[in-house]
C-alpha cells in the first residue's frame, strides 16, 4: 500500500517500524527529476473549483510530497522549506539555483493560441500521453485538467507560469510517476544526444569533403546571395481548381497564385515553383520568387487552398494547430500540376505571359508541408502502406510533432497516388515532411537532383527523421545536405512577426537568425537551379562544403555534404542509432495471416478467380462463350506476375459472379479474388478490398429524344428514375433528387430490367455508374449516338472507386494484388479500356466522361469529404 505524510513530515516515510531513505542510485535520480522534468513539460499543456496544493511523486510503493506553496515560497524568496529540504540534498546547490530560475520563468504566449494548441488533434495526442504521468488526485488521466491550468495560467496578466499553472491545476493534488518520467526523459535525452553526434558527424563529413575539394577562386560569375541583372515583373492571378464530393457536390477552390517575371530575357526562362508551409502564405516567400526571377527564372508561388494562413492565427498556430484533411496530401501537388497547365494554356493568349516560360524545365521548392509537395511532384511515392500504418499506430515520444501531421493521410483511400510531374526535374526540400508520409521506397524513387535543408534543433519536423535519415534513402546521383545549427523549422519563412523582435514561441520555431537562414536558402537555392535546371555545370563549386563554410556566419552555422553513410552516424554516436536508418515492419495487422492465398496457390498452381459477366466493358461473354473484358485481362496480367513471382506455372480458373453472390464467393473462400463493377465499402465482413483499379461517377442514361425534357442540373422533380436498390448510386440520387419519383429495381437482371422499362417509357431515366450504363448500352451498338441514348448531366454526380474483392484474413495477399494493381502491365490493361470508351462515347462527351476513368487528375475528386 502506497504511503504519503504531510507536507512537514515529507523528508521521511514509516513503513511499519522500518525508517526509508532514498539511498540508491535510482531513488537519488528520480527524486530531483521528478520535480524538475515534470514541471517542465507541464507548460507545453472556467477557473478550477480547485486547485493543486501539492505535488504527489510516486516512488515504486512510496510516495513524497512537495507543497505548492513551498516552492512558491522558493521561487520569491529562495527560502527552502517542508519537502523542498530533501530535494535540496539532492540537487545540490547548482541544481536548486536551476530549479528557482525555472520556476520563475514567465512565457508570454497568446492564451487563444495556447487553447487552439491544446484542443488540435496534435494537442489532444500530447496531452493524453502526457496525462498518463500527470494525473489528477483521484489517478486519473490528467488530459483535461492540464490543459485548462495551461489556458487558465497563460490568461493571467503576468503571463504563463509554471507556479501559475500549479494554481490553476484543477484538482487537490497533482501526482505524478516518477518512474514513467526517468523512461520519458531517457528517451528524450537519447534522442537529443543522437542528434548532437548526427551533426559532429555531418561537420566532421563537411571538413572532408572541404578539405578534398578547396574552393576555387570564383571569377566570371555573379554572387548568387546578391540580386541578379533582370528587373522583375509581379503579377497576380486568380485560379479555380474545383473538387467534387463522393455524392457530386461541386466544392469550389478559388486560390491565387503570385508571378516573377524577369523582363528582358530574350528566350523562355526555367520555371520554378515555390510550394509554402502549412498555415502559411505565398506572400511568405516571395522573397525567393524575386531573387529567382532577377537571375532569369520565372517564379510561380500558388496558394495552398486548405492548408494556408485561412487556418492560421498565428506562427504557433499556423504551424501546430492548423487542421488538414487527409486529401491536401494530394491535393497540393496536384494543385502545382494544373497551374502549370494553366498557364500553359494562358501563354497562347495572354501577351505577358507568351514566350516567357519553358514549362518543360521546372523545379520545386517547397518548404516544410510544402517540401513535402516538392518531393511528391519529383517522384517521391505516397505511402500508406503497412510501415506507414505500424509508425502511426503505436505511441512514440519522438521530438517530431509533423508525425500528426503525416498520419492524417491514413484515411486516405487505399489508391496508388500518382502524383509526380514529369515536368519537373529538381526539387529543393526544406524542413520537408519524408517519414512516414514517404518512407524509404517512396523517397528511393526519386530520380531528379534534390537538396534538402535542414534545422539542426526542428522539433516541427525532425531533422534527424524528417531530412537526414531520408537523404541516405535518396538513390538519386544529384543528392545535397545542408543543415544550418541550431536552426529550428521556420527559418524560411518569412512571415512578419508581430513585433520587432522575435517571441519566446517565434523563436522556438524558428531558431536564432532566420534572416541568415533565409539568405542561406537563396544564396544555396540559387546556385543549384543554376547548376541543375539552368544546366550551367560552373555552378558547381556553391554547392560544396568548402562554399557553405566560407559563408557561415554566427549565430548560425552553415555545413553541406554531398554523401553520408550510416558508418558515419553511427561512429559519431558510438552505436546503434536510437531511431533506425531503415524502418521495418515488425508488426502485422490485427487477423493477418501471412501467406495463406499465396501459399494456396503455390501448391496448387491455380488461382480461383470469379468475374461478373453481365458488367461490360468489366465483364462480358464473347461470341466464343468464354468470359472476357477488363478484369479478364488485369485478372491474366495477374496470373503472369504470380508464375514469375512463385517460379511454378499458374492457371487461371474464372468462374462468373452475380451482383448477388460476389461477396459470399470470397467470403466461402470459393475464389481468391473476384473482379467487378464493387464501389469500395467499409460496411462488408469477410471482405477487404483492394486499391481502386477504376473511378467511374453516377449518370443518368436518357432517351436521345427525350434527353431534352430534363435538366439534370436542376430538381428533376416529378422525374421518373430507376435505380438499383441497396446500392450507393441510390443513396446519390435519393440526396441528389428529393423531389423525384424513384423507381428502385432489384436481382442479377435488374440493370437490363432498368434499360426495358426506359425503352418502354416506364420511367423517365435509369441511373447507374456511367461506365456501366455505357457498356450496356453498347451491347448493341456501336455508339452511345447511334443506340438512341445520351448521358446526364455532362460530368457524373460523384466518382466512385472500384476495387477487387479480396478474403479479409489475408493483408500479404491485398498487398501483392496492390502491386501488381501499379504494374506496366495493369496500365497495359487500363490503357485499352480507355481507349475502348474513348471510340464508343460521343465524341462531345467522351472527354468529360473520361475524367472520371483511372488517371490523377480525378483524384481529389474522389478523395473530398
Amino acid at each position: 500500500m502506497a504511503h504519503h505524510t504531510s507536507l512537514g513530515q515529507a523528508a521521511q516515510f514509516s513503513m511499519g517500524q522500518r525508517r526509508w531513505r532514498p539511498r540508491n542510485l535510482l531513488q537519488t535520480k528520480l527524486l530531483p527529476l521528478a520535480c524538475g522534468l515534470t514541471l517542465g513539460l507541464s507548460t507545453w499543456f472556467a477557473r478550477p473549483a480547485h486547485s493543486a496544493e501539492r505535488v504527489i511523486v510516486n516512488l515504486g510503493n512510496f510516495e513524497i510530497s512537495l507543497a505548492v506553496d513551498d516552492l512558491e515560497t522558493y521561487a520569491t524568496t529562495g527560502e527552502v522549506r517542508g519537502g523542498l529540504k530533501l530535494y535540496s540534498r539532492f540537487l545540490g546547490e547548482t541544481g536548486m539555483a536551476e530549479l528557482r530560475q525555472f520556476l520563475q520563468r514567465r512565457f508570454e504566449v497568446d492564451p487563444v493560441v495556447i487553447s487552439q494548441l491544446l484542443y488540435s488533434s496534435l494537442g489532444e495526442e500530447t496531452l493524453r500521453r502526457l496525462g498518463a504521468v500527470v494525473r489528477t488526485d483521484t489517478r486519473q488521466n490528467g488530459f483535461s485538467a492540464i490543459r485548462a491550468a495551461a489556458i487558465l495560467a497563460a490568461s493571467e496578466p503576468e503571463g504563463l507560469s509554471i507556479i501559475g499553472w500549479l494554481r490553476q491545476y484543477p484538482s487537490y493534488s497533482i501526482r505524478l510517476s516518477a518512474q514513467q518520467l526517468l523512461e520519458l526523459r531517457q528517451q528524450f535525452s537519447t534522442q537529443i544526444d543522437y542528434r548532437d553526434a548526427v551533426v559532429r558527424a555531418i561537420n566532421e563529413a563537411a571538413e572532408k569533403e572541404a578539405a578534398a575539394s578547396p574552393l576555387p577562386a570564383i571569377t566570371g560569375l555573379p554572387d548568387p546571395g546578391e540580386l541578379g541583372p533582370y528587373r522583375v515583373i509581379s503579377r497576380t492571378l486568380e485560379f479555380s481548381r474545383d473538387r467534387r464530393t463522393l455524392l457530386g457536390d461541386r466544392i469550389p477552390r478559388p486560390f491565387r497564385v503570385l508571378l516573377r517575371l524577369p523582363d528582358g530575357l530574350p528566350q523562355p526562362a526555367p520555371v520554378v515553383v515555390i510550394s509554402h508551409g502549412l498555415g502559411s502564405t505565398p506572400e511568405a516567400f516571395a522573397y525567393l520568387g524575386d531573387h529567382f526571377a532577377s537571375h532569369g527564372f520565372v517564379a510561380i508561388l500558388p496558394q495552398h487552398i486548405g492548408s494556408d494562413e485561412s487556418r492560421r492565427t498565428s506562427a504557433l498556430a499556423g504551424v501546430l494547430t492548423s487542421p488538414v484533411t487527409p486529401v491536401e496530401f494530394v491535393d497540393r501537388p496536384l494543385d502545382v500540376s494544373y497551374v502549370l497547365d494553366t498557364l500553359g494554356e494562358m501563354a497562347d493568349t495572354d501577351p505577358g505571359l507568351a514566350g516567357r516560360m519553358d514549362l518543360q524545365r521546372v523545379a520545386v521548392l517547397g518548404h516544410s508541408f510544402g517540401g513535402y509537395t516538392a518531393l511528391a511532384l519529383a517522384g517521391a511515392s505516397l505511402n500508406t502502406g503497412d510501415l506507414f500504418q505500424q509508425e502511426c499506430a503505436r505511441p512514440q515520444a519522438r521530438l517530431d510533432v509533423s508525425l500528426v501531421l503525416q498520419c492524417g493521410a491514413s484515411r486516405l483511400p487505399p489508391y496508388t497516388y500518382m502524383l509526380r510531374d514529369p515536368r519537373v526535374q529538381a526539387a529543393i526540400a526544406v524542413s520537408p515532411l519524408t517519414h512516414p508520409v514517404f518512407g524509404p521506397e517512396g523517397l528511393g524513387q526519386i530520380q531528379v537532383p534534390v537538396m534538402m535543408m535542414s534545422g539542426s534543433n526542428d522539433f516541427i519536423a525532425s531533422a534527424v527523421q524528417q531530412q537526414i535519415h531520408p537523404f541516405l534513402w535518396l538513390n538519386t546521383p544529384a543528392k545535397y545536405l545542408a543543415i544550418m545549427v541550431p536552426s529550428s523549422h521556420t527559418f524560411a519563412d518569412n512571415t512578419p512577426s508581430s513585433g520587432a523582435t522575435l517571441d519566446t514561441v517565434s523563436l522556438l520555431l524558428s531558431g536564432p537568425s532566420p534572416r541568415l537562414g533565409q539568405e542561406y536558402v537563396r544564396e544555396m537555392s540559387l546556385a543549384f537551379l543554376q547548376r541543375h535546371l539552368n544546366n550551367q555545370p560552373a555552378y558547381e563549386m556553391f554547392l560544396s562544403a568548402a562554399y557553405a563554410e566560407s559563408i557561415s556566419e554566427e549565430p548560425l552555422d552553415l555545413r553541406l555534404v554531398r554523401s553520408l553513410s550510416q558508418e558515419q552516424l553511427e561512429q559519431a554516436f558510438g552505436g546503434p542509432p536510437p531511431i533506425p536508418f531503415v524502418p521495418e515492419v515488425t508488426t502485422r495487422l490485427p487477423g493477418d495471416r501471412p501467406g495463406s492465398v499465396l501459399g494456396a496457390i503455390a501448391e496448387s498452381g491455380v488461382l480461383r478467380a470469379a468475374v461478373q459477366p453481365g458488367s461490360p466493358p468489366f465483364g462480358t461473354v464473347n461470341a466464343a462463350g468464354n468470359l472476357s473484358g477488363y478484369c479478364v485481362d488485369l485478372l491474366n496480367g495477374l496470373t503472369q506476375q504470380l508464375q514469375a513471382q512463385l517460379g511454378r506455372p499458374i492457371r487461371l480458373d474464372l468462374i462468373a459472379a452475380e451482383v448477388s453472390n460476389r461477396f459470399s464467393l470470397v467470403q466461402a473462400g470459393t475464389v481468391q479474388i473476384e473482379c467487378g463493377p464493387n464501389t469500395l465499402r467499409s460496411d462488408i465482413e469477410g471482405v477487404l478490398f483492394s486499391a481502386p483499379f477504376f473511378l467511374t461517377g453516377v449518370q443518368l442514361l436518357a432517351a436521345a429524344d427525350t434527353a431534352e425534357q430534363f435538366n439534370a442540373l436542376g430538381t428533376l422533380t416529378g422525374a421518373r428514375i430507376g435505380v438499383l436498390r441497396d446500392t450507393v448510386t441510390e443513396q446519390v440520387i435519393r440526396q441528389r433528387y428529393p423531389a423525384a419519383q424513384i423507381v428502385t429495381l432489384r436481382g442479377d437482371t435488374a440493370r437490363t430490367a432498368g434499360f426495358q422499362a426506359l425503352r418502354s417509357g416506364a420511367i423517365d431515366l435509369f441511373a447507374g455508374d456511367g461506365v456501366l450504363l455505357l457498356g450496356e448500352a453498347l451491347q448493341t451498338s456501336s455508339s452511345l449516338a447511334r443506340a438512341g441514348y445520351t448521358l446526364l448531366p455532362p460530368e457524373p454526380l460523384s466518382c466512385d472507386p472500384y476495387g477487387m474483392l479480396l478474403p479479409a484474413t489475408d493483408s500479404t495477399w491485398r498487398n501483392t494484388v496492390n502491386q501488381f494493381l501499379t504494374s506496366q502491365a495493369a496500365r497495359q490493361a487500363g490503357d485499352r479500356c480507355q481507349n475502348a470508351c474513348k471510340r464508343l462515347c460521343d465524341p462531345t462527351r467522351s472527354q468529360r466522361f473520361l475524367r472520371c476513368l483511372p488517371g490523377q487528375g480525378v483524384v481529389s475528386t474522389v478523395l473530398s469529404r
